[in-house]
């Protein structure tokens, strides 16, 4: 008689566009082909993802917090342990993270619980919410990032979790990220950025940038920007400053906010080249997107950068802090004969074949799911 198949439950925030969130239907869709039962519970709005979700016949559970600080969400996962009985639980982002500890380790029967952390922490260290729930992960079976960056930050802050915590870089299913290769009809360079919109994303070096290309070289490459922008807080005052310096140095005409989008990968067939100056995040999906998708790349020389990007083979690397080294990459860039733009494309295909693909990481997370159920 067969073995019944092991029960998942996944805990996330919502199902918007974020890249955690697409990480996470790809596993678990992945994981359901392998015959695991998979439900995912989400507790915010935001259901542009689900559909693929709901075509591999996986359940998505809806409830929504009443407060920003409410236990309600952690009864009503407990709720779901308890009739469900699931056998494992997975969540990512630091909020679900929580949830997922305190409901399968604090709240009768314990079930193994795999977290993962999706981004890089600020420069003066997480902040002190983070901390509060970072305390929590020495109840986790095991924690896993998905850049090698990040996993020493948490072995050098953490040194007890070090035989608890792994990298899984993201995966893709690349057989939908191939382009055909196209050249610029028009002398006009047209420049990509997939990112919301925050200090960490850097869009003030690319705006710098973009005024020394028109007033020292007469260049004005079009931007367009893909992600979202928040109107409050400290994004929404990055965001403020943003559209104050595009006004002063009159990139109204080179700068086009797009907003949220599903069509990132067409899009990325309508441009030259990926920019991102983010210097802040786990593994940015948008890269590892645009390598799949033989996409040449500008990025900033940090986090784990350099090693999803070969300067000058798959891409440009420049210094984050130099709007003045963004500008000389984009015109090195500029200057590259069709051919060589098409070599640099099919060389971070080729990387991301080897290192990025869907299988990989579906298999990896497939082991650790198996290690720990063996151990608990």
């Amino acid at each position: 008689m067969q073995n019944a198949p092991k029960k998942l439950l996944f805990i996330i925030d919502n199902l918007s566009t974020g890249g955690a969130q697409r990480q996470m239907v790809q596993l678990a869709v992945g994981l359901k082909q392998l015959e695991y039962d998979i439900d995912i519970f989400c507790y915010h709005e935001g259901d542009l993802l689900a559909q693929p979700l709901y075509d591999a016949g996986i359940n998505v559970i809806w409830r929504m917090k009443k407060f920003r600080f409410s236990p309600d969400t952690i009864f009503e996962i407990r709720k779901l342990i308890n009739k469900k009985r699931y056998d494992l639980v997975i969540s990512f982002l630091t909020t679900p993270n929580f949830y997922a500890i305190v409901s399968c380790q604090f709240m009768g029967r314990r079930i193994p619980v795999i977290i993962s952390e999706r981004r890089g922490d600020l420069p003066t260290g997480p902040e002190k919410i983070e901390q509060i729930v970072r305390s929590f992960y020495r109840f986790a079976n095991h924690l896993v990032v998905n850049s090698h960056h990040q996993c020493e930050n948490f072995i050098k802050q953490y040194p007890k979790l070090r035989e608890r915590v792994s990298t899984i870089y993201n995966g893709y299913e690349l057989n939908k990220f191939v382009l055909p290769f196209s050249t610029n009809a028009n002398d006009v360079l047209r420049l990509l950025v997939v990112a919301s919109v925050s200090p960490y994303k850097n869009g003030l070096c690319l705006i710098e940038a973009l005024k020394i290309l028109r007033q020292d070289h007469g260049l004005s490459p079009k931007v367009d920007w893909i992600g979202q922008r928040f109107m409050t807080g400290e994004n929404g005052e990055y965001l403020q400053r943003m559209n104050e310096k595009i006004r002063e140095y009159n990139l109204e005409e080179q700068w086009n906010w797009m907003g949220q989008r599903v069509d990132v990968i067409e899009q990325m067939h309508q441009h030259d080249v990926l920019i991102h100056p983010s210097y802040l995040e786990g593994l940015p999906n948008v890269v590892c997107e645009a390598l799949a998708s033989s996409l040449p790349v500008i990025v900033s020389n940090t986090l784990d950068h350099p090693l999803l990007v070969q300067d000058r083979e798959s891409g440009f690397l420049f210094d984050y802090q130099s709007a003045a080294d963004l500008a000389a990459k984009i015109i090195e860039f500029k200057n590259l004969a069709p051919e060589q733009r098409k070599c640099m494309g099919e060389s971070g295909r080729q990387f991301a074949v080897n290192n990025l693909s869907s299988e990989r990481f579906i298999d990896a997370y497939k082991s650790l799911i198996d290690h720990v159920l063996q151990d608990s």
